[in-house]
């Protein structure tokens, strides 16, 4: 296959991703996983393999630990999860997405495999996010990755990449989201969230809540695993945007430090600060400028991602009162986040994501009564930028937040000034 060809390979599998709703499907569980690497000869066995749950912070996280290793010499692979332009953007090697020949390469490879040994029928049917795990775990075991960081896609007990056997994980901040899929408590989704943990695991966590942490202290115990507190870096300079950044490079320094004491990794703490000052990392408080105006985008998509940003939009001085550009997905709490926002933004641009899963402008606008002064709606990402360059003076600012998805949209935009 050449790479337009794999596309569509990949495509044709189902993807949970674009469904809306899922809690108790067959689709969860991972025979399918153990299939895929038994027919493969088990090549996750060719390097060190992390997982990262949680529920914000688990992207940022694994950036800056994939820094430090590349900066301490290590040969690192980063799968991650959703990608903001390019599906290819969600297996990284050595720091910079899968060129379209390894992919398309690695899709072949794995055509062939299922046409020789099809998956039995009664394990169901492959999805898009196993194929592209198998396709990430089949790229690092082939390109000589010492170590691979793997962010767990929905919950991790029966998430695909928890077929991995980690001997270290880590834990970000847990907190109520895909409540459909995972509970409606947080100690229900820890209890998910926590199912990544194996016998004498190094767990490493930052802050938790009080009802995370109990969740995750007993499945530490109950694996006879070591439990490992991470703090802030504050010694440091970190290279993304956002005081929040600085609790996600201590959980990354934390692991690095793991790796080299309990693992004879060769890290050097100096080599793991020069990592943090590393800054290609999409859609995390990422700027653009453009119009005489500047964008702000960043990708949070649940409360306590948004309680982030307004803590950060606070702490930046602006001549101008910024505005809000924003959109979400139907299973997110897009209530609760607008409510958030409102205490700090004052005009608001609502958009429809480019997506059959989001969120209707009839529902966001309905969301919105009572917390915003100036609400504006937008059928498109490229129509919120031109209402916003009309509202506007020159200088001012705009955060678009809400979605992965619709920061895909106005970056894709925002690069080529084509509005």
């Amino acid at each position: 296959m050449n790479y337009t060809q794999s596309l569509r390979y990949l495509n044709a599998f189902i993807n949970l991703e674009k469904l809306n709703q899922l809690p108790k499907n067959a689709f969860f569980n991972l025979k399918r996983m153990a299939y895929f690497l038994q027919i493969a000869g088990h090549p996750e066995k060719k390097f060190f393999p992390i997982l990262i749950a949680g529920t914000t912070g688990k992207g940022s996280t694994g950036f800056f630990l994939e820094s430090i290793l590349k900066a301490n010499g290590m040969r690192v692979g980063y799968y991650h999860s959703p990608h903001i332009e390019d599906p290819r953007e969600r297996i990284r090697v050595q720091g910079t997405m899968l060129s379209k020949k390894l992919w398309a390469e690695g899709l072949s490879e794995i055509h062939r495999l299922l046409e020789k040994k099809p998956l039995p029928l009664s394990l169901g049917v492959m999805t898009y996010f196993e194929v592209l795990t198998f396709l990430a775990i089949l790229v690092f075991s082939k390109t000589g990755i010492q170590i691979g960081i793997f962010e767990i896609g929905l919950g991790g007990r029966l998430d695909a990449t928890n077929i991995l056997k980690a001997p270290l994980v880590l834990l970000t901040p847990i907190h109520l989201d895909h409540e459909a899929f995972l509970g409606h408590t947080i100690a229900k989704i820890a209890a998910e969230k926590a199912g990544i943990i194996k016998p004498h695991n190094h767990v490493v966590i930052g802050w938790q809540s009080r009802e995370a942490l109990p969740v995750i202290c007993a499945a530490v115990r109950k694996n006879q695993g070591c439990l490992w507190k991470a703090k802030p870096v504050s010694h440091a300079a970190i290279g993304l945007a956002g005081a929040f950044q600085k609790k996600n490079a201590g959980m990354a320094l934390k692991a690095a430090e793991i790796l080299r004491r309990h693992f004879h990794f060769p890290i050097c703490p100096k080599s793991s600060d020069q990592g943090l000052l590393s800054m290609n990392w999409k859609g995390r408080m990422e700027t653009f400028r453009g119009y005489g105006r500047e964008f702000i985008l960043d990708g949070a998509h649940n409360p306590i991602s948004a309680m982030q940003l307004v803590h950060e939009a606070r702490n930046i001085p602006r001549k101008h009162p910024p505005w809000l550009i924003f959109g979400a997905m139907s299973d997110k709490n897009s209530r609760k986040m607008l409510e958030i926002l409102g205490g700090y933004f004052s005009g608001l641009i609502l958009v429809q994501i480019q997506n059959y899963r989001a969120k209707t402008l009839g529902n966001l606008i309905e969301e919105t009564k009572g917390l915003f002064k100036y609400v504006l709606a937008a059928q498109n990402i490229k129509e919120a930028i031109r209402l916003f360059k009309t509202v506007s003076t020159s200088g001012s600012a705009a955060l678009i937040t809400g979605s992965f998805y619709l920061v895909g949209e106005a970056r894709r935009i925002l690069k080529h000034g084509s509005i």
